[in-house]
């Protein structure tokens, strides 16, 4: 691809300092492992910056970066490579433990306000979907249960705080009672009622920072975590600080709610499998 003024903006392959720049990069800032078999995705989610910034390869890029860690072109590209891909109600089985499992049990336990809380929440269908499933389960659920929703994405938490979704996004898991119970159409698009925008409050938040504890004091302690599908992009010692880093922000016996796959082994946590069919939740029995 050649643009006007003659640059070719696809560029050759990143060559390997570069490559491995971006690559240590991603991992301090992000936690994110990238494999050398996976530079396709350099490609596939950074070309679009070099028109933006005007640059003539991948490699100018990454030499950008490394000049200026703290600019906005160093922000974009970990936007950029972060994944933000998810639906409503993924999996289906996680809302129906919350509806079934977690709430009845924090109500039990008194817990007032009911703290949730959506890690690595991408485009806010997670945290939405959490707020209508307590919506069907509580009455008065916008006043019992507080849901805080975090990414490391300024893109993705400007689309999720918008609370509007294409009619493609709305449709992928979402049962149609819910469509008319709780969006509004809005030309092509929906748009979620200010009773379940309400419930919802977005932020900043990086999972790998030794800080987060401190970061989300005044939103914690959380009874219930959400942490799905973001683990399995990490090394085994991110995924060590990312569990403890959670445990520090949630009550002791509080739910945590992992990806099938993901196992939340901490170094100094310790956790319990709360066992649901075929599944598993983990509950928080030693406060690191």
């Amino acid at each position: 691809m050649r643009a006007a003024n003659g640059v070719d903006r696809s560029g050759p392959f990143v060559q390997a300092p570069q490559f491995e720049f971006i690559r240590n990069f991603l991992l301090q800032q992000s936690g994110l492992v990238l494999e050398k078999h996976k530079m396709y995705l350099l490609r596939s989610r950074l070309l679009p910056l070099l028109k933006e910034y005007d640059l003539s390869d991948l490699n100018a890029l990454a030499d950008a970066v490394r000049m200026h860690q703290n600019s906005r072109l160093a922000r974009n590209v970990v936007d950029s490579m972060t994944t933000n891909e998810t639906l409503f109600f993924r999996d289906q089985y996680p809302f129906d433990t919350l509806r079934d499992i977690m709430l009845p049990e924090c109500i039990s336990n008194n817990s007032s306000p009911i703290r949730i809380w959506s890690a690595a929440a991408a485009t806010g269908q997670e945290a939405y979907s959490l707020a209508m499933t307590a919506s069907e389960a509580l009455p008065m659920a916008g006043t019992r249960v507080r849901i805080t929703a975090t990414d490391i994405s300024d893109t993705a938490l400007r689309k999720a705080a918008s609370g509007i979704y294409t009619r493609m996004e709305v449709q992928r898991g979402m049962p149609t009672k819910l469509i008319i119970r709780y969006f509004e159409q809005i030309g092509n698009n929906w748009a979620l009622k200010p009773s379940i925008r309400g419930m919802v409050q977005f932020r900043k938040a990086n999972l790998i920072t030794p800080l987060l504890s401190s970061e989300m004091r005044d939103a914690g302690p959380f009874d219930i975590v959400f942490c799905r599908n973001v683990l399995i992009y990490f090394s085994v010692d991110t995924r060590y600080k990312v569990i403890d880093n959670l445990a520090r922000c949630m009550r002791k016996h509080a739910y945590l709610v992992t990806g099938a796959t993901e196992i939340p082994q901490g170094r100094r946590s310790q956790w319990d499998a709360v066992h649901i069919g075929n599944r598993n939740l983990w509950r928080l029995t030693q406060k690191p």
